[in-house]
């Protein structure tokens, strides 16, 4: 008997009443659960990173609960609002326009803390894997991407309000491009930024020469890059500057190549300075420190002073063991000339090959 009144009471009642009894139902329930309901979502959601790492599942999941949790009952009852066919229009209008901005703050909200979580998951894996990809990178990234998210959900709660948002979008359009035009190089900076960062042709604490500078990168920032070059000040570069310059990486090289040139005495006889150039192979075969098969001596000039013989090897890429090898190498020839009973005519040059600052870290 019960039952049949109930239904009967139902029956009664218009089709939207019924509509919004139930979705205000669905709504408090969801309400009621919405954390254990929305770690159940990100529960499979996540469940890559679930099993990969428990600890990073649990730090990118918690931000992420509260928002969705609270979105899903305010979706409910966005919907439950707009079967409501009492509320006289302008009044219905206003709810409507409230429960929307209520609404896609929520979305948005939940929208930037999805950016800010995967964020930190690009993070750690660019650190445990070693990506090409820097953390700084990664950051500016989601940085960038939750500023535009900010500006995307400010025009979409002013159309919910404004009727001409086409004309306030036109205006801003305009003193944007304004804006853009008397801060291209700014604009333009801070693209470089994202280039540099993301292709990474170098990174903190690295030596690298410019046209300009040679330094070690102190910092890059969203404008420029600070250098301390070798007299120790503080060199700022704009950053398009660098990303369309050609840049030396010296900490990334593997091996350093050294260039010798010494001026034989024409009293030589062409047998001795043959014997002492096998001699000068065979020190260089012989040291520990020169790469095997990538040294080379020749004759490379005959002037009026005498023969030059030029050599050249490729020693360590750390500036100290080369000075330590060049050092060898430079006593074992002088040990050769005085084996050989002769010196050097003029002035024996020696260089570092690609090095244009003689600078340890480099």
């Amino acid at each position: 008997m019960s039952m049949n009144i109930v239904l009967s009471i139902f029956s009664d009642q218009p089709a939207w009443l019924i509509e919004v009894f139930i979705l205000l139902v669905i709504g408090l329930l969801l309400l009621i659960s919405k954390k254990q309901i929305s770690k159940g979502i990100w529960h499979i959601v996540l469940a890559r990173y679930r099993k990969k790492n428990r600890e990073l599942y649990v730090k990118i999941r918690e931000p992420l609960i509260r928002p969705l949790g609270i979105l899903l009952p305010a979706i409910i009852f966005n919907t439950a609002l707009r079967q409501i066919e009492v509320i006289p229009d302008p009044y219905f209008s206003f709810l409507l326009n409230v429960a929307d901005t209520v609404t896609a703050m929520i979305a948005f909200w939940l929208l930037i803390s999805v950016v800010t979580a995967f964020g930190a998951i690009m993070l750690k894996d660019s650190e445990e894997k070693e990506s090409k990809i820097s953390p700084s990178a990664v950051s500016l990234l989601a940085s960038t991407i939750r500023v535009v998210v900010v500006i995307v959900a400010i025009f979409v709660i002013l159309s919910f309000w404004v009727d001409n948002l086409s004309g306030i979008i036109a205006g801003v359009g305009i003193g944007g491009l304004a804006i853009a035009l008397a801060a291209q190089d700014t604009i333009s900076n801070a693209f470089s930024s994202l280039m540099i960062l993301f292709d990474q042709p170098f990174e903190v604490g690295d030596w690298i020469e410019t046209p300009d500078v040679s330094g070690s990168v102190l910092s890059i920032g969203l404008r420029s890059t600070r250098i301390r070059p070798i007299d120790q000040s503080i060199v700022t570069i704009p950053n398009n500057k660098l990303a369309s310059g050609v840049i030396s990486n010296g900490t990334l090289r593997e091996k350093r190549r050294v260039d010798l040139t010494m001026s034989l005495p024409w009293t030589l006889s062409f047998e001795r300075m043959e014997a002492f150039r096998q001699d000068v192979i065979r020190l260089l075969s012989e040291h520990k420190n020169i790469e095997a098969d990538t040294y080379v001596v020749y004759f490379s000039e005959l002037p009026r002073e005498g023969a030059n013989l030029s050599l050249y090897f490729y020693a360590p890429a750390d500036y100290g063991e080369m000075l330590e090898v060049r050092n060898d190498v430079n006593t074992s020839i002088l040990n050769l000339a005085k084996k050989h009973e002769f010196s050097f005519q003029g002035q024996v040059l020696y260089r570092l090959h690609e090095d244009a600052s003689e600078n340890p870290r480099s």
